[in-house]
């Protein structure tokens, strides 16, 4: 019985999260096939709708050919790092969230994103409940203030 309690609970909780999350559409953007699969299916398990792309030029196409309620994307990427996307996309999309994912170190990245147009940081390695909380806080900014987002760095 009690496990079977906590079975429910857990259900009730997921569909919670799925609850909240329909018509959420993230686009997330890293070279790393490993952490971009891994974020996917995170999200996805969340309930949200997500889009893949393996550098920012990619991710900037397909963010111009749908809508997005926030993206994910990692620092340092090939063709287009995640700097100069998260600006194309605030030029284009000012209360879309971006949020920066990186693996460098603290000080570089906080010199790199003084004034650079992302919402949140998460540094490499992250847990999943913290990935969970900003995406969620960033959502929850962006409705609360019908299309301007609040926020700022965090770690």
């Amino acid at each position: 019985m009690w496990h079977k309690r906590d079975q429910e609970r857990e259900k009730k909780s997921v569909s919670s999260n799925t609850a909240q999350a329909i018509s959420k559409r993230i686009l997330v953007a890293d070279d790393n096939k490993v952490i971009r699969n891994a974020v996917a299916w995170f999200l996805e398990f969340m309930g949200f709708e997500v889009a893949l792309a393996a550098n920012g030029i990619e991710a900037l196409a397909v963010f111009l050919e749908s809508t997005f309620d926030l993206v994910i994307t990692d620092l340092q990427m090939p063709a287009m790092d995640g700097l100069s996307l998260a600006s194309h996309i605030k030029e284009r999309s000012p209360s879309t969230p971006v949020i920066l994912l990186t693996g460098c170190d603290r000080e570089t990245v906080w010199k790199k994103v003084e004034r650079a147009p992302v919402d949140s940081v998460i540094f490499k390695p992250f847990r999943l409940k913290d990935l969970q909380r900003i995406v969620q806080g960033a959502l929850a900014s962006r409705e609360r203030e019908h299309g301007s987002v609040g926020g700022g760095v965090t770690s």
